[in-house]
C-alpha cells in the first residue's frame, strides 16, 4: 500500500478545496463579469455548517455536505438578487458592483462571528477556534477527509465539463459568459443563468468550507481569509477559462502548503506564519509577467503553433511549384 507523508496528505486536501473555490470564483467573474470577493465567505459559512451538524445535532459532518451546498447556493441567489441585480438595474458598474462584493464579505463574516459567539454564550460549545478531525472516520489507515475531498474535486471537474459541453444550460453559460448581448438576442434568460450560476459557485464554495475543519483549523474568518489563494488559483489559471482554475487551484493550494513547509525546515518554524504570502506572490508574479495566466501562455503558444504550421505549408507550396 502506498504510504502519503502528512505533509503531502494536507497539500492534496486543501489543493482540492482552493480548487473547488477558484471553479467557482472563474465561473462567478465570466458570467457577472466581477470579481466577487465574498466567495471566500461562503466557505465560512460552510464551516459553521458543517460545526453545527457535528456539535449541536451529534450527527456526522458528511451529513452536512449536500446541506451546505443547498444552503451555500440559496446564500449566494439572495446575494444575487438583493445586491448585484439591484445594483446592476441602477446603473452600478463594475467598481460599484466589485466593492459591493467586499461589503458582503464583511456582513457575512460578521454574521459568522456572531453565530459563533451564540453557539459560545448559550449552547456552552467552544465555536471560536475548532478542529473536526476526530469526528472523520479512517479509510486505509487514512482520515476519510483525504479521499473524499480529491474524490468530490475530480467528480466536479467531470460534471462541470459535462454541463458546459452538452447540456442546453451549459452552452447557455458559455454562450452569456462569451456575449451577453448576443445570447440575449438569440433567446438566453440571461437573468436565470446568472441565477443558476451563483447558486452553483456558491454551493461549491460552500461544499468546498464543509470540508475544511476535517483537517484544518477554523475561525469566523477562515473563509475570508482564503480569499487571495482563491484569486490566485484562478488568476493563474486564466479568468477566462474554467479548466485553466482546475489546474491554477491545484498548483496554488499544493505550493501554498508544500513550499511553507519546505521553507520551515530551512529557515524554522517561524516561517509559517508567513504563509498567506505565497498566494499573493503568486499574484505578484502572475499580473507582472503574464496577466491571463496559464491559459494565455496556451492560447500564445497555440497562435505560435498555427503560424509555424502555415509557414511550413506555405513553403512547401512554394517548393512543389518549383518541382513542377
Amino acid at each position: 500500500m502506498i504510504t502519503f507523508p502528512v505533509i503531502w496528505i494536507s497539500a492534496i486536501i486543501y489543493a482540492s478545496l482552493i480548487t473547488i473555490l477558484s471553479i467557482g470564483f472563474t465561473l462567478t467573474y465570466l458570467t457577472a463579469k466581477i470579481p466577487n470577493f465574498a466567495h471566500g465567505t461562503y466557505a465560512g459559512v460552510g464551516v459553521y455548517i458543517s460545526f453545527t451538524i457535528v456539535k449541536v445535532f451529534n450527527l456526522s459532518p458528511y451529513i452536512g455536505f449536500p446541506i451546505s451546498f443547498l444552503f451555500g447556493g440559496i446564500v449566494s441567489i439572495i446575494i444575487f438578487i438583493l445586491v448585484i441585480n439591484v445594483l446592476t438595474r441602477m446603473g452600478g458598474g463594475p467598481i460599484i458592483l466589485t466593492i459591493s462584493t467586499l461589503a458582503i464579505q464583511i456582513f457575512l463574516t460578521s454574521l459568522l462571528y456572531i453565530y459563533s459567539y451564540w453557539l459560545r454564550i448559550f449552547l456552552g460549545s467552544y465555536s471560536q477556534v475548532f478542529l473536526l478531525k476526530e469526528n472523520d472516520f479512517k479509510f486505509m489507515g487514512y482520515n476519510g477527509i483525504f479521499p473524499i475531498a480529491l474524490l468530490i474535486c475530480i467528480v466536479t471537474v467531470i460534471i462541470l465539463h459535462y454541463m458546459l459541453n452538452s447540456t442546453k444550460v451549459g452552452v447557455s453559460m458559455r454562450a452569456t459568459a462569451e456575449d451577453p448581448e448576443l445570447a440575449m438576442v438569440l433567446g438566453i434568460n440571461i437573468n436565470r443563468v446568472q441565477i443558476f450560476s451563483w447558486f452553483l459557485t456558491g454551493g461549491l464554495a460552500c461544499l468546498a468550507g464543509a470540508m475544511l475543519p476535517m483537517w484544518f483549523m477554523s475561525t469566523p474568518a477562515t473563509g475570508a481569509g482564503i480569499i487571495t489563494s482563491i484569486m490566485a488559483g484562478s488568476l493563474l489559471g486564466g479568468l477566462d477559462s474554467i479548466y485553466g482554475s482546475v489546474v491554477g487551484g491545484f498548483c496554488v493550494g499544493m505550493s501554498e502548503i508544500l513550499v511553507t513547509y519546505y521553507l520551515a525546515d530551512i529557515v524554522g518554524v517561524w516561517i509559517g506564519e508567513w504563509r498567506p504570502l505565497v498566494p499573493m506572490l503568486f499574484l505578484i508574479l502572475i499580473l507582472v509577467l503574464e496577466p491571463r495566466g496559464l491559459h494565455g501562455v496556451y492560447e500564445r503558444a497555440r497562435g505560435s503553433a498555427i503560424v509555424q504550421n502555415y509557414i511550413k505549408s506555405r513553403k512547401k507550396e512554394k517548393e512543389e511549384m518549383l518541382n513542377a
